[in-house]
């Protein structure tokens, strides 16, 4: 028998063709099949917006209670407004005033049918970021008394407000030389002030609406120019007390 091996059967070579055609195939679809649905990753420039994007602050709760300096005659933006708009300027954190005043209203009077600030602080609430008590030219009345009323008003506003900073501003007066009674109620809201270690300023002794132009006719409502005056002195004493952020 002549040497070497044996030809392949017939269906040998049809196994051999079978496979390399099942292999061509393989390659065929693996090249060509679409692309897996899955994650489409963000861009980088909106991961950069993601990243930068800060969250809006909570808006500082500004409470303000006074007599009724505090108020604005019509047409006129009253000063409570010129310093919560001097807190948000410039993008900086929001601001949401409350202000509960009334003429003749004080820390130991109330007007007729009105109410003492204590009341009024107590129906505008708590929780509030900052509180500003400015007055009274109002209370009338012995210096022991306006200063027990001041401190009883200060420490319900502290028990309302507890991480509240608190600012009492003394009663204003358009003469440099202020009768003897409203000299008294600020003394009296001084030693309040100084017994609860509240910040306290004194528009007396500082002539804050003792410049012409600041108040009216009457001699007691500020004017515009009296109203942004104010402004302007209680907004610095308002500003380092309380966080840029909520």
């Amino acid at each position: 028998m002549a040497g070497g091996l044996p030809p392949a059967p017939r269906w040998a070579w049809a196994v051999m063709v079978l496979g390399v055609v099942g292999v061509a195939v393989l390659a065929f679809l693996l090249s060509n099949r679409p692309p897996p649905p899955g994650f489409t990753a963000p861009s980088a420039a909106g991961l950069g917006d993601l990243a930068t994007t800060a969250p809006a602050a909570a808006p500082l709760r500004l409470l303000v209670v006074g007599d009724g300096s505090t108020l604005a005659p019509e047409g006129v933006v009253g000063w409570p407004q010129l310093v919560a708009d001097g807190l948000s300027a410039g993008g900086a954190r929001p601001v949401e005033l409350t202000v509960a005043a009334a003429d003749g209203s004080g820390y130991l009077v109330a007007p007729e049918g009105g109410q003492t600030f204590g009341q009024l602080a107590e129906g505008a609430g708590g929780d509030f970021d900052a509180v500003v008590l400015s007055g009274s030219r109002d209370d009338n009345a012995a210096f022991p008394d306006v200063q027990a009323a001041a401190q009883q008003t200060i420490e319900a506003v502290r028990a309302a407000s507890p991480e509240a900073a608190v600012v009492a501003v003394g009663p204003t007066w358009p003469e440099s030389t202020p009768p003897g009674y409203v000299q008294t109620d600020r003394d009296a809201v001084a030693a309040a002030a100084e017994a609860t270690a509240t910040a306290f300023a004194d528009p007396l002794a500082e002539g804050w609406l003792t410049a012409p132009g600041l108040v009216g006719d009457d001699d007691e409502t500020p004017t515009a120019e009296g109203h942004q005056a104010l402004a302007d002195r209680i907004r610095p004493l308002v500003e380092p007390l309380v966080p840029a952020g909520g």
